[in-house]
């Protein structure tokens, strides 16, 4: 398998495990990916970022064997692919072939689905406290106004 098709696979079978498991878990009383606020110092080397309201971004560690292959033959170019232990090839191709096993590491950042429940009630409860801090502010502005005359 290239490795640009595996990178592509595995993040997107980790979104599609995440998004699918959150009804099931969710019925058995937990929660997947909550939506949550959180600090944004945080000591988790997962952890990446913020990314909107409840939204964290999490890197995915890659540690990869690859191989880079390099033909020489009608059909030469080389590609990386990812390393495994048996490589079946079939086809019209002639020439001599020659490889190489490298491991490269990396990191991507991924925006995990959110429990859809938990980022409503999230995005409530952020309005409500704006709203609060709103009225706050403008009742303060007003005591002083009216103290500010006198």
């Amino acid at each position: 398998m290239e490795l640009k098709d595996f990178v592509k696979e595995t993040l997107s079978q980790i979104a599609a495990g995440v998004h699918e498991s959150i009804p099931n878990v969710r019925e058995a009383g937990g929660l997947v990916n909550p939506a949550v606020r959180t600090n944004t110092k945080t000591t988790d080397p997962s952890h990446f970022a913020n990314f909107g309201p409840g939204r964290s971004v999490f890197l995915v560690d890659f540690d990869v064997a690859i191989t880079v292959e390099e033909g020489s033959g009608t059909s030469a170019q080389a590609k990386l692919n990812v390393a495994s232990l048996l490589t079946l090839k079939a086809g019209g191709e002639s020439g001599n072939r020659s490889s190489a096993t490298n491991r490269i590491n990396f990191k991507v950042p991924l925006a995990m689905p959110v429990d859809p429940i938990s980022e409503g009630e999230l995005k409530d409860k952020e309005a409500t406290d704006a709203k609060k801090v709103k009225e706050s502010l403008n009742k303060m502005a007003q005591q002083s106004n009216w103290g500010g005359g006198q």
